[in-house]
């Protein structure tokens, strides 16, 4: 309908109409409906995209258009045909309200103030102040009247053109007037599909229930099974309970997307109502949502509901029973570790429940500690990361398992690393690694075999190095202990195609971040690796999905990688 309005207010010409109406209806009246036909055919378009996601908001404007198109096009030169299909469609809509029930932003008057009222007062001064101009230069003289009704024939198409040009102006100075002319029609224009498109944007996120942290912290304790699972309880994290409060699912709110730290956190028999619900809550509020570093144990119930999982990398994982220095896999790592060793260095360990770290008995350290990460992080590019991603928190030292590098003979740390629970598996992910620049070869290394057999002394099963992003390994067919196989049933479509496009983004993204060379040192301690996923409903959420994750991820924004390039 948007096209045909388009179409019928450009390019349609039925002179004998026309010359039949103007006896009847000014030719203002005729202008104006052109006007409004061409401004209704644009604003159609715009509640297309909106019916397409089954907007409320959009579902009303379009009903009201198609009003408004009916007289429109009737008055404008007899068009029965368009004034028919308007006719049409407006009944086939009114029959279908039940299909448009997704929310947009509430209308504010500050939403109104901030942006929209700010440009209108812009283009108005631009319009008027320039017609005056234009009228007191290049015309029979200004005025406040003549200026005033040119402005509002060029910005709403009401009335007749009110600035004569004079007869002796040159090319140049015609052209200039055309072009201001064209431009006060065109940002007007602008500005009422961009008022159009912003009426449509998707619900504004509202903190729900994170004042309910220590209910998580119940869940997370009990069922929280991924290496991420700790990064629930993260300050900046919201939540989606089920119905009966057993399960969770825990979100980022980003760019109009709900970013979910990894799995629904909760009983399994709670998991696919809770996941339906979750998705209904999104789709009302036209929320895209994306489940960062999936586990493959639960994509056949994220399949059920017809979304899609594409393969982010590994989390490589050290099952403490199993691991050993010996044999030539982990030759290098072995040579480091008893290397560090005979030199003295010592790895000091601060453990929540044991012995945690006191910044108040241990200032000497926590300098040190803020020393190195100061170091390291002027060496990065994008500045400290977030979510699900370590960053240098001292108070959050006290939560975590901290283990130093520390050298004796130079009473000096070295390096440190910090480790989150994940309670459900009685294991440890790695959170945080970072060094001095000069600090012995190997010092990460040895800090993390002596946490893998101090974890082995104190019971604890596994030590994940968290993601390995973009990596791909074949499946290693070891699973869990006392597990069966999991089988995530994720065939590529094109696997060479799959890892030809991961080659050329860690090619690409190598000078912002090393992928390659991260995988490799975890690599060094010879983990079992487990496949990790991002989950989403479909493709079209994609791109959403994709900026969301690179504004969380990335809170000093994009332009600290381009700074530091640079």
């Amino acid at each position: 309908m948007g096209v045909i309005d388009l179409w019928s207010a450009l390019l349609s010409r039925v002179p004998e109409r026309i010359l039949a109406i103007r006896h009847v209806i000014p030719t203002d009246v005729l202008d104006t409906s052109r006007t409004f036909t061409l401004l209704a055919g644009a604003l159609l378009l715009v509640t297309a995209w909106g019916l397409r996601r089954g907007k409320r908001r959009a579902f009303v404007v379009a009903l009201f258009l198609c009003a408004v198109s009916v007289p429109m096009n009737l008055l404008k030169a007899f068009d029965f045909e368009e004034a028919t299909v308007a006719a049409a469609l407006m009944f086939v809509l009114g029959a279908s309200a039940d299909a448009f029930r997704v929310k947009s932003r509430e209308m504010s008057l500050d939403a109104v103030r901030s942006g929209a009222l700010l440009a209108l007062v812009l283009l108005l001064i631009y319009a008027f102040a320039g017609c005056w101009i234009v009228a007191d230069q290049f015309g029979a003289g200004g005025s406040f009247s003549v200026a005033l009704r040119q402005a509002g024939y060029l910005l709403i198409g009401v009335g007749d053109p009110a600035v004569v040009l004079r007869t002796h102006l040159t090319l140049l100075e015609r052209r200039v007037v055309e072009w201001y002319f064209d431009s006060v029609s065109l940002l007007g224009f602008t500005l009422l599909i961009g008022l159009a498109l912003a009426a449509l944007r998707p619900v504004a996120h509202r903190g729900r229930h994170r004042h309910e942290v220590h209910r998580v912290a119940e869940l997370v304790n009990q069922y929280g099974d991924n290496s991420v699972a700790s990064f629930a309880l993260e300050p900046d994290t919201d939540y989606f309970f089920s119905r009966n409060g057993r399960a969770v699912i825990a979100y980022r709110f980003e760019a109009d997307t709900l970013l979910v730290i990894g799995d629904p956190i909760g009983p399994a028999e709670e998991i696919q109502p809770l996941l339906r619900d979750f998705s209904e809550y999104c789709r009302e509020r036209d929320w895209q949502f994306a489940f960062f570093q999936a586990r493959p144990e639960r994509l056949a119930e994220y399949r059920r509901l017809g979304w899609r999982a594409i393969h982010i990398g590994e989390d490589p994982l050290l099952w403490t029973d199993r691991f050993t220095l010996e044999g030539s896999a982990v030759g290098e790592l072995r040579r480091m570790v008893r290397k560090l060793d005979r030199q003295g260095l010592e790895a000091r360990m601060f453990i929540p429940g044991e012995n945690p770290f006191d910044a108040h008995h241990e200032p000497q350290v926590l300098e040190q500690l803020r020393e190195i990460s100061n170091q390291w992080m002027g060496s990065r590019h994008g500045g400290e990361k977030g979510f699900c991603m370590g960053r240098f928190d001292p108070p959050a030292l006290r939560h975590q398992w901290l283990a130093v590098a520390w050298n004796p003979a130079t009473n000096r740390a070295e390096a440190f690393c910090t480790w989150v629970p994940i309670p459900a598996r009685e294991g440890w992910a790695i959170d945080m690694m970072r060094r001095r620049s000069d600090s012995p070869t190997g010092s990460t290394e040895f800090l993390v075999v002596k946490c893998v057999e101090r974890a082995r002394q104190r019971g604890d099963r596994l030590m994940s190095l968290s993601l390995a992003g973009l990596a791909k390994v074949p499946d290693e067919g070891e699973p869990e202990p006392g597990a069966e196989p999991v089988t995530a049933n994720v065939t590529p479509l094109n696997p060479a195609g799959d890892d030809r496009a991961r080659e050329f983004l860690m090619e690409t993204l190598a000078r912002y971040y090393d992928f390659r060379g991260l995988f490799r040192w975890k690599r060094k301690f010879n983990p079992v690796f487990e496949d990790r996923y991002l989950v989403y409903p479909d493709p079209l959420a994609l791109p959403r999905v994709a900026r969301a994750l690179l504004r969380a991820q990335t809170p000093a924004g994009l332009m600290s990688y381009l700074r530091r390039a640079a």
